[in-house]
């Protein structure tokens, strides 16, 4: 009786690890799924000195900006659809954590046709004119760009390059790929577990469970 006890109690336990490594892989599987917010292609992207002249956000072959210098001033350029958050009737918007950048903002807005944002740097006064920027200190844009027929919201984080170097660099952005969704700046999206820690998981519950059914049956 005793043994017949013992291989019905291995049994579920053999049930329950097993049941416990479905969990684990279907945890990994659905985590490696692209998620709704996405890094931005192609940054870090300085303005200066290495003269990117283009953005693409997305990677679809079709630049959303453009990115140059020219006459002491440095400039992010509307192309194809891509527009920048500015304040409602005015010039480029810094923006703080939290904002909501989409179809509807309140005191904010994009610009109906390509604009190009202007930078400028007065060397005999050392002023910066970015919409509320520092020199030399990060902060927030937000941005839209189009692919096909969809609009896409995304956020940008920018550093105005201090003097002796000048010009900007956009140091990390990101986007909401589900069509016409809004994004708050600042988010990255759900952090995702590394491939490593989904195949060390999967690998201890594979192992417990051949231990399991290689273990001897209590008599």
């Amino acid at each position: 009786m005793s043994s017949a006890k013992s291989l019905a109690q291995r049994s579920v336990q053999e049930k329950l690890l097993l049941a416990g490594g479905a969990a684990t892989f279907a945890l990994c599987s659905s985590n490696v799924v692209e998620a709704g917010i996405v890094s931005a292609q192609g940054t870090p992207i300085l303005s200066k000195p290495t003269r990117v002249t283009t953005w693409d956000v997305d990677g679809d072959s079709t630049p959303d900006f453009g990115v140059d210098l020219g006459g002491g001033d440095a400039y992010l350029t509307e192309q194809n659809g891509g527009r920048i958050v500015r304040t409602t009737g005015a010039n480029f918007a810094k923006l703080s954590a939290g904002f909501l950048v989409g179809s509807a903002m309140i005191g904010h807005d994009f610009s109906a046709t390509p604009f190009r944002f202007e930078i400028t740097y007065d060397h005999s006064i050392g002023s910066i004119s970015a919409g509320g920027f520092t020199e030399g200190v990060a902060g927030f844009f937000g941005f839209k760009f189009t692919s096909g027929a969809n609009t896409y919201y995304g956020w940008a984080e920018m550093i105005v390059v201090p003097t002796g170097d000048f010009g900007y660099e956009i140091t990390r952005a990101y986007y909401n790929n589900t069509p016409g969704t809004t994004i708050a700046v600042g988010d990255t999206g759900a952090t995702v577990p590394e491939p490593s820690t989904c195949a060390l998981a999967l690998l201890a519950a594979g192992g417990a469970a051949a231990y399991r059914r290689r273990k001897p049956a209590a008599v």
